[in-house]
C-alpha cells in the first residue's frame, strides 16, 4: 500500500520522518511512505523546535484562494507523477490541504487519485473558491468589521450566518495569532482593508454546498491547544458523517506515540480501506 506523507508548515518530509517513527513501527510491511517536502522553502513553523535546523517548507505561499489552488495543483501533479497511491497521511497544514483538494476534485465531479485519508491535527482548510462565504465576507468588509473584537460578535448587525463565521475565526486563526509567533496566519485585517482576492476563504459545514464522501480518519490530541483542537473539529465537520472516523490520543499537536493509540489509528485504515471499492 503506497502512502504520500504530507507534512505540516514550515517542516520538512524529514522531520515528519523523524515524527512517525513510533507509528512507522507499528506499520504492516506492506505499507510504503513517501515523505515529501512542499515546494515552497518557509520560516521555522508552529511547534517545530529551536534545535532542528532548516531548511523548512510549505505546501502553500499563503491562503488565499489563488495561493490554495496553486498549492492543489501541486499536489494533483505529485499524485500523478509519484503514485499511483492508495492514501493520503496528512499532518496539520498537510492535513488541511488534503480536505481542500478533496472537496475542489468532489465539486468538479472529478477523479480522485486515493482512496482514503488519515489527517492528523488537520489546520484550518480553506477554499480555491473565491465566491465560497464571498455575501459574508463582503458584508465584514463593508463595515470594516474587526474580527478580533470578542464584544462586537453578537451585534444586532450581524446575521447568525455572519456571527458564524466570525465565531469561527475567533476560535482558530484568531486565537492561534494571538497565541504562537510562529503561526503563518496572523494579518486579521486583511478582512477589513484587504484586497478581496487575497482573504482566505475558509471552509466549515455551513458554507459548503456537499460535504466530503472519500474515508478519512481524523486524529488529534487531546492536549493540543484549544484553537487546533478546533480547526480539527472543523476539519471533520466538512466530511460525511458516514465516511469519518475519529481517535482521539493523550499528545498534543504531533503523531501519536503510545503504542495502543497507534493500534487504534491502525484498526481505522483497515475500516477506511473497506469503504473503497475495489
Amino acid at each position: 500500500m503506497k502512502i504520500l506523507r504530507l507534512h505540516g508548515a514550515g517542516s520538512s518530509g524529514a522531520l515528519l520522518e523523524e515524527q512517525m517513527a513510533n507509528f512507522r513501527r507499528e506499520l504492516d510491511p506492506s505499507f510504503e511512505l513517501v515523505f515529501v517536502d512542499g515546494p515552497f522553502e518557509s520560516e521555522r513553523g508552529p511547534g517545530v523546535p529551536e534545535y532542528r535546523t532548516g531548511p523548512f517548507f510549505s505546501h502553500t505561499q499563503g491562503y488565499s484562494p489563488v495561493r490554495i489552488a496553486q498549492a492543489i495543483d501541486y499536489l494533483e501533479d505529485l499524485l500523478e507523477d509519484e503514485g499511483p497511491f492508495d492514501g493520503i497521511f496528512g499532518f496539520s497544514q498537510g492535513a488541511a490541504l488534503t480536505l481542500s483538494y478533496f472537496y475542489k476534485q468532489q465539486a468538479a465531479a472529478n477523479p480522485l487519485r486515493v482512496k482514503f485519508a488519515c489527517l492528523f491535527s488537520a489546520a484550518m482548510p480553506c477554499s480555491p473558491d473565491a465566491g465560497m462565504g464571498d455575501s459574508i465576507i463582503s458584508k465584514l468588509r463593508s463595515m470594516e468589521y474587526d474580527i478580533t473584537d470578542r464584544a462586537r460578535c453578537n451585534g444586532e448587525n450581524l446575521t447568525i450566518a455572519e456571527q458564524e463565521f466570525v465565531h469561527v475565526l475567533q476560535h482558530t486563526v484568531v486565537d492561534a495569532a494571538i497565541h504562537d509567533p510562529h503561526f503563518p496566519w496572523t494579518n486579521m485585517d486583511i478582512y477589513r482593508y484587504g484586497e478581496r482576492d487575497d482573504i482566505p476563504c475558509v471552509m466549515y459545514s455551513s458554507l459548503l454546498a456537499q460535504k466530503i464522501q472519500i474515508p478519512t480518519i481524523h486524529v488529534w490530541g487531546q492536549n493540543d491547544f484549544q484553537y487546533m483542537i478546533k480547526m480539527a473539529e472543523l476539519a471533520r465537520s466538512i466530511c460525511d458523517e458516514s465516511m469519518v472516523k475519529t481517535v482521539l490520543h493523550t499528545g498534543w499537536h504531533d503523531i501519536p506515540k503510545r503504542q495502543t493509540e497507534i493500534k487504534a489509528v491502525l484498526r481505522t485504515i483497515d475500516w477506511a480501506m473497506t469503504q473503497c471499492p475495489g
